[in-house]
């Protein structure tokens, strides 16, 4: 291969954390003697924190500073959790856990700047540029006419994200735009990278770990951290430009990744409120998923349309009588989709987090591009839980046995079966265009964007769960969809797999298997 053309790839690593549990203190104490943190953490902390799967651990955490550890107790993604913890068991708290670790390092970016003592050259777009979580806003993943030899593929560089907190990888994959390689970390900061040496052209620090995937367009790079603040970044330069917090609600987040398009950005949101159930004193539910258009040059709210229309009401008390609330939940943990030809924009939902049933559940939801404005509404919730999916994690045996809190609806605790993945269009090569869809619970649909979302056919390729079935994403060329399958057990092995599908007749052309320790 000439050296001249070599194509080169670029992979992160992604790795995602979740939340612990705090709940009121019955921690005893001593007069004239300090509070004792590890106690507390002990008593508070462990039962998610122990079990290294869906929190840091301990030793991952030890890396905080204790500023770090005690502002994410008041204002972090763990400020509702730790309601009831007073001040003076916060403090105990991030001293015992940041005093575990007495080698803290440097919160810098961990990039080498580039030495051309400028922002760098910036290149022209080409055909095959990969500027956001597809090439194109159809999220089809696809680029055509384009082939990578891996057969002899040797990293030519490689770049290490700073290891100085619980969450060092990068959040999701990168962007190439423009001649370069754009990157957000879980470290809080983004890059723009040379893709021949791997410098950097600028860094930027966000308020918060970044999740979303950059999103360049019109010369602004967009990005997304888990606090809900989107930033608004000259994409040659790093120097911010805009940010707007896209949701003021405490629990919302971006996880999923934003879409920018002909000056806009449509950006997820998503809630930890779920997650949060974990803590079943809490009320639940208030949070509703919504999408959020912005200007890509100011930042300007252009609409802002939440999944569930209906007014809140109060539901009375669950077993424990901790205060209940719905319709929740229907957050939107991925990429919106644009149809130009149609001037629609769709959005994959996920689950209710309380009752009443709402249509917006497990659903795909088509905007309007312009305002916002609801044009239809396809439901997918799975047919063996009566087409209704409305759950949250005080469903689970291991957070509760007696499911206390969980809605009485889905009393048995099954449920989780949404749509993570984004939808995407894909036209057949026969011109028809399909939008297709696949859901936790192991589904691949496939709809007519011509008839208001109508069923064309649908294939059962997993058996689904909670941490089964389509997870994160689906991709597309004009024959086929390539799906790939999580299928997580409880004792955290995954029967996966990866799958082809005929866009033509919805039928399994083939599947690898993933290994199985």
């Amino acid at each position: 291969m000439n050296s001249n053309k070599r194509q080169r790839i670029w992979v992160s690593t992604v790795l995602l954390v979740s939340t612990s549990l705090l709940v009121g203190s019955v921690y005893s104490r001593e007069i004239g003697k300090p509070i004792d943190g590890s106690g507390l953490f002990a008593e508070h902390c462990v039962r998610c924190h122990g079990l290294g799967v869906i929190a840091p651990n301990i030793a991952q955490m030890s890396k905080m500073t204790y500023d770090e550890v005690y502002q994410e107790l008041w204002y972090g993604l763990m400020a509702k959790v730790a309601v009831g913890l007073e001040d003076a068991d916060r403090k105990a708290l991030a001293r015992y856990i940041s005093d575990l670790n007495s080698d803290k390092s440097p919160r810098t970016s961990g990039a080498t700047m580039c030495t051309d003592g400028g922002p760098g050259e910036v290149a022209e777009a080409t055909h095959n540029e990969w500027p956001g979580w597809a090439p194109t806003p159809d999220n089809t993943r696809y680029l055509p006419g384009v082939q990578i030899d891996l057969k002899n593929a040797q990293p030519d560089w490689t770049f290490g994200f700073p290891d100085w907190a619980p969450f060092t990888s990068g959040g999701n994959q990168i962007t190439a735009a423009r001649g370069r390689l754009y990157v957000g970390s879980l470290n809080q900061w983004a890059y723009a990278l040379n893709p021949k040496s791997g410098c950097a052209y600028w860094t930027f620090h966000a308020e918060d770990r970044i999740r979303s995937a950059v999103g360049v367009n019109e010369g602004i790079a967009v990005v997304a951290d888990i606090a809900g603040n989107v930033y608004g970044l000259d994409a040659d330069s790093g120097r911010q430009l805009w940010k707007r917090r896209a949701d003021i609600q405490p629990d919302a987040r971006v996880t999923g990744n934003l879409t920018v398009h002909d000056g806009t950005a449509y950006v997820p949101l998503s809630s930890l409120e779920e997650v949060l159930t974990i803590r079943a004193d809490l009320p639940c539910c208030t949070f509703r998923g919504s999408v959020v258009a912005l200007d890509v040059r100011t930042g300007a709210l252009l609409w802002r349309t939440s999944m569930i229309e209906q007014p809140l009401i109060y539901l009375g008390t669950a077993a424990n009588g901790a205060q209940r609330y719905g319709p929740a939940g229907v957050v939107v943990f991925s990429a919106p989709t644009v149809d130009v030809k149609r001037e629609l924009l769709y959005i994959s939902t996920g689950n209710q987090t309380s009752e009443p049933l709402v249509a917006e559940s497990d659903a795909i939801v088509a905007l309007d591009l312009a305002s916002g404005k609801r044009r239809w509404i396809q439901t997918l919730a799975p047919d063996q839980m009566g087409n209704q999916d409305i759950y949250h994690l005080g469903c689970e045996a291991w957070v509760d046995e007696a499911r206390v809190t969980c809605p009485p609806v889905n009393p048995t605790g099954q449920g989780d079966r949404d749509f993570a993945a984004p939808a995407i269009l894909q036209t057949r090569s026969d011109g028809k265009d399909l939008l297709l869809a696949g859901s936790k619970d192991g589904v691949l649909y496939a709809l007519d964007p011509d008839s208001e979302g109508k069923l064309l056919w649908r294939i059962r390729l997993g058996h689904g769960g909670e941490a089964g079935g389509i997870e994160y994403s689906i991709a597309s060329d004009p024959q086929r969809v390539y799906v790939p399958i999580v299928d997580m057990d409880a004792d955290m092995r995954a029967d996966g797999s990866f799958n082809a599908v005929d866009l033509y007749s919805g039928k399994l052309l083939w599947r690898v298997a993933g290994e199985t320790d």
